[in-house]
């Protein structure tokens, strides 16, 4: 080789070969060649390969696609499904607010009603007076110790003022005091004019009914259960909140706070909060 030749090969990064060198190379790629396929693969192999893959992938490709479908059915599905028991929860909801309404109006009705009959069995209670304090033996006569009051009391009572009268049952507790008695007086003029005079009399005792005994005698308006039971709480209001007045005039409770303070009527439980 020429100095110009072997320039030209190392410039341009060539490889050279001498001619003994050539044929071993040849040599080796035949070999090669042969001992492929003498090993079993071949090119035929290799694109036989690749074409499973490729059918391998494509099936797995239309399985997935499958399968997407088959998901966006079923989100189509629950969508609706959600849809609809939106539907029936909305029509639920418009049930539950009806019938809410609806108990509210029907508890306002059971109020009024019962505040009616309570009005009713008060009103009925109008011309009836409670005694208290009379010894039991006393009591076998009802009429002879209503008249007996009376005349202590300074207002006669006859027979034909007075409707009906009974002994009450003794209530339980430590003073083991004697059961009243009950009078219903035939006008309830007379039943005013008896708690007039109540008023007027101080300290009335069972002496002053030709007893030996000095017992505080109580006269008071007879009460319904349920208004009883209010007055109950009124007292323990007194108590509680400083009133220095607590009475029961024609079946209605009355508080006043003190000397020319208003007078406060009490008609259920809640008006206990606004004293």
């Amino acid at each position: 080789m020429s100095k110009a030749d072997i320039e030209c090969i190392s410039s341009g990064d060539l490889v050279w070969r001498c001619v003994s060198c050539q044929a071993t190379r040849r040599k080796s790629m035949r070999l090669d060649t042969q001992s492929t396929k003498e090993g079993g693969i071949t090119l035929e192999d290799l694109l036989k390969v690749v074409n499973e893959i490729r059918d391998i992938q494509k099936r797995s490709e239309s399985d997935v696609n499958r399968a997407y479908e088959n998901l966006n059915d079923k989100i189509d599905d629950n969508t609706k499904m959600l849809a609809d028991q939106n539907t029936k929860l909305e029509g639920y909801l418009k049930v539950m607010e009806s019938l809410t309404l609806e108990n509210v109006q029907l508890k306002k009705k059971v109020a009024a009603l019962e505040n009616r009959v309570e009005e009713m069995e008060q009103y009925s209670r109008s011309n009836c007076v409670e005694i208290h304090g009379i010894p039991e033996e006393k009591t076998e006569n009802v009429v002879s110790v209503v008249k007996e009051v009376g005349k202590a009391l300074d207002m006669p009572i006859t027979d034909s003022m007075i409707d009906a009268g009974h002994g009450l049952g003794r209530r339980s507790g430590p003073n083991n005091q004697p059961a009243a008695i009950i009078v219903k007086f035939v006008r309830r003029l007379d039943k005013e004019e008896l708690m007039k005079k109540r008023t007027v009399k101080k300290n009335f005792s069972t002496r002053h009914i030709n007893m030996t005994t000095d017992s505080q005698i109580y006269i008071n308006e007879s009460l319904s259960p349920a208004r009883r039971r209010l007055f109950v709480m009124a007292r323990e209001a007194k108590k509680t909140k400083n009133f220095k007045y607590l009475w029961v005039r024609n079946g209605k409770i009355l508080m006043r706070r003190d000397d020319g303070q208003p007078v406060i009527h009490v008609t259920c439980q809640d008006d206990f909060s606004k004293l």
